[in-house]
């Protein structure tokens, strides 16, 4: 299994432009061939305590409007296979105006996981 988080920002007021476009790729992510799951992620703020910045750092950072797609794949080529689409290069075309900093994305392999089971 292989998991992608691609990460990227926008300018701030620019987020629906770049909420279209995740729309998209998550339409797209629901329907490919190989894909064991997906979510995307919008930042809403910046924690003190697990955040090593300075405290005039956090607005900087914050600036942005920052995305993050975590995706999961049964393989390398069925990743490779989405990505190289013509509906992903057609999503990203939307982002490419407003980006402030990526797209880029960083492949993991899974060395663990667990998800907690709700008790009644």
């Amino acid at each position: 299994m292989v998991t992608g988080q691609t990460m990227f920002s926008v300018r701030r007021g620019t987020e629906h432009r770049a909420e279209a476009a995740l729309d998209q790729i998550q339409r797209l992510l629901s329907a490919a061939e190989g894909s064991l799951g997906h979510g995307i992620l919008r930042s809403t703020g910046m924690s003190p305590l697990a955040s090593d910045l300075a405290s005039d750092a956090h607005q900087a950072v914050l600036r942005d409007v920052h995305y993050l797609v975590q995706t999961r794949w049964e393989s390398l080529e069925a990743h490779d296979s989405f990505y190289g689409s013509e509906g992903v290069r057609q999503a990203y075309a939307v982002l490419a105006s407003i980006l402030t900093s990526g797209p880029y994305e960083v492949l993991y392999e899974t060395l663990a996981e667990r998800e907690k089971v709700a008790t009644l």
